[in-house]
């Protein structure tokens, strides 16, 4: 029998540069790592390229849909002979292609309609594309079996990423300058950092005692993303910007939720809000490659136990070319 445990030559080989950054027990530890990705389209087949060439244990990729040729544009897993055949399949052998030591499963079933069970072999889950409702029930099932979570999506030029682990320790490493010599140490600092559900970090509601100078300074990208998971909440799907009624109910969300938590209407714009809401159908290939690369290598990060993880919310302005990450966290302030 194979030993699954240790690293071949082979691998030490294939995966040199990988374990001169971060060590042989951080390689091993991806090695054994299996991983669940919801959704196959631009923004996840970025983060399945990534994972697979850098020698994940295995990748189950599920979803229901089918390929139509919309799909051809962002996403390179697939081609104009798939259109009709259930997208998980089609991708898994072209993903099998790019690293054959990784064990790679397809599921053509509805992740919606998975028990909790489902779950539990899966080292971490990462959801991409999907709605609230099922953010939040599975982001639950993980945080009761001690799985990793990720979500994410892209809206044309804008995106996210959400993550919760729960409870995850990891290792900082920093150079620290050697009295009286031009030389440098590495120090090695273990942190251990607390996270929140995805349901907890949307009730926050402590911002009254942030300045109105820094509020300027975070982006609306922030507000206007939870507005449109307001109306996906309310509505059961994104809106359609040239239908005046969503265009109204989108803006009445907006009035109402950000009264709620204590924020200017102007902070987001009609104009900005709109402009989101106008991409959410849309994928471009540079922005699924950006955030799927920064998604891909915080759960590297996180598998090999090496470097801060998103904590907790990651936004991307495509336009401005500039992405923040806010602590956001029902009670306290945003950091």
């Amino acid at each position: 029998m194979a030993d699954t445990t240790h690293i071949s030559e082979d691998e030490a080989a294939l995966y040199d540069r990988q374990i001169r950054l971060w060590g042989l027990e951080a390689q091993q530890r991806m090695r054994i790592s299996s991983i669940l990705i919801s959704g196959m389209r631009g923004l996840s087949n970025e983060i399945c390229k990534n994972l697979v060439l850098a020698g994940i244990g295995s990748i189950t990729i599920i979803d229901h849909n089918v390929v139509t040729e919309e799909d051809l544009g962002a996403q390179f897993f697939v081609t104009e002979a798939d259109i009709g055949k259930n997208k998980a399949i089609v991708s898994a052998d072209r993903i099998r292609q790019l690293n054959p030591r990784v064990v790679v499963t397809a599921d053509n079933n509805d992740i919606r309609t998975k028990s909790d069970d489902f779950f539990k072999p899966f080292d971490l889950v990462c959801l991409t594309d999907c709605d609230p409702y099922t953010m939040f029930r599975i982001n639950e099932i993980c945080r009761v079996f001690d799985k990793k979570f990720y979500a994410a999506c892209t809206y044309g030029f804008y995106g996210y990423i959400f993550c919760d682990l729960k409870q995850h320790e990891y290792i900082v490493e920093r150079k620290v300058a050697i009295p009286h010599k031009d030389e440098h140490e590495i120090t090695k600092l273990k942190k251990n950092d607390e996270y929140v559900s995805f349901q907890c970090a949307l009730s926050k509601a402590d911002w009254t005692e942030i300045s109105d100078r820094k509020l300027k300074k975070i982006s609306p990208l922030l507000w206007a993303i939870q507005i449109l998971w307001k109306f996906q909440q309310e509505m059961g799907r994104l809106p359609v910007i040239n239908d005046n009624s969503d265009v109204e109910k989108l803006l009445s969300l907006r009035n109402s939720y950000l009264q709620t938590i204590h924020i200017n209407n102007l902070l987001v714009t009609d104009e900005f809000l709109i402009t989101l809401a106008s991409f959410t159908f849309a994928e471009l290939s540079p922005i699924c490659a950006i955030l799927g690369g920064v998604l891909a290598q915080d759960i590297l990060n996180v598998l090999s136990k090496k470097g801060a993880p998103i904590n907790n919310l990651f936004v991307f302005d495509g336009l401005q070319g500039n992405g923040y990450i806010y602590h956001v966290e029902q009670g306290k302030h945003v950091v």
